[in-house]
């Protein structure tokens, strides 16, 4: 599961969090929340330690992100105005809109760039390389706010000094910002994945736990050629510690030898006879038949 989807089943106490904040302190707490609660629902459907370790990092520099929320609002300058004899407002410019909208687009793909490291502990080089896109993105950012305040004009006539600045949250706007962040992430997240899968395609069938199939048949020719000398000498001390070794070294790699009556009938390739002897064991392993055994079974 996206951690899109996670978000959007979020978005009506999102936003009534949002529009109940107004301003944009208690608005970044509501955020930073919401990315809080993203990370434990990944985390749970998540049992990739990479993929965790990844989300970790990029929703850690989501955060960072979270106090830029004001430039994603409504600016507003009151000044008392003497021959207006009131207050008037004054909303963000086009052009500030735009600044805005591209120091936006820069931090995401800065965030993005995390995502070289490809899950593992974020790399110095994936860093450096998100520094830039981060720079412009900041600076942008700033550069929106100044316009809005500089272009949208302060009402003329005499001042006597008096001003306030109120900046209010938009929260659709805020929302979008928010979607297209995490959609980013999912992006990098679903590189990490493939890199993962990837790796993971390159590995032998021996690697980690198991055997391959070509193991397994040799395996099985070790075990039955010990079994037959162990049944001719079974007071040879050497066969019994070439079993030994052979079984130790197929359960270092989770796999076990179950011989005939200690496992299930169908694990086995039965020959009739008048007692029941294990011809060579059957391999099995977490409950899953690798390689059929040979065995004497009455009829």
């Amino acid at each position: 599961m996206e951690m899109l989807e996670f978000l959007e089943s979020d978005k009506e106490q999102v936003m009534n969090g949002l529009v109940k904040a107004g301003e944009p302190e208690p608005a970044q707490a509501v955020l930073e929340k919401e990315l809080d609660r993203l990370l434990l629902k990944y985390n749970e459907e998540c049992a990739e330690e990479r993929l965790r370790e990844a989300a970790r990092h990029m929703l850690q520099t989501g955060k960072m992100m979270i106090p830029l929320i004001s430039a994603a609002g409504e600016t507003r300058i009151w000044s008392k105005n003497s021959s207006a004899g009131g207050s008037q407002g004054v909303k963000l410019s086009k052009t500030a809109i735009a600044c805005i909208a591209g120091g936006i687009l820069f931090l995401v793909g800065a965030l993005a760039g995390l995502a070289l490291s490809a899950g593992k502990e974020v790399s110095v080089s994936a860093i450096f390389a998100s520094i830039p896109a981060a720079i412009l993105g900041g600076g942008l950012l700033f550069w929106g706010g100044r316009l809005s305040l500089v272009r949208s004009g302060i009402p003329s006539g005499r001042d006597d000094g008096s001003q306030q600045v109120e900046i209010r949250v938009n929260p659709d706007r805020v929302w979008a910002c928010l979607r297209a962040l995490v959609l980013s992430v999912d992006k990098s997240l679903q590189e990490v994945r493939e890199a993962v899968n990837y790796e993971k395609s390159q590995l032998s069938a021996s690697y980690g736990n198991g055997i391959s199939p070509e193991e397994a048949e040799l395996f099985s020719s070790l075990l039955e050629s010990a079994y037959t000398q162990m049944q001719e000498y079974p007071d040879d001390a050497s066969v019994q510690e070439m079993i030994s070794h052979l079984r130790y070294y197929l359960h270092r790699k989770q796999v076990e030898t179950v011989d005939y009556g200690g496992g299930k009938r169908e694990w086995y390739e039965l020959l009739p006879g008048m007692q029941e002897m294990t011809i060579r064991p059957a391999l099995v392993k977490d409950g899953v038949l690798v390689k059929k055994g040979l065995a004497v079974a009455r009829q």
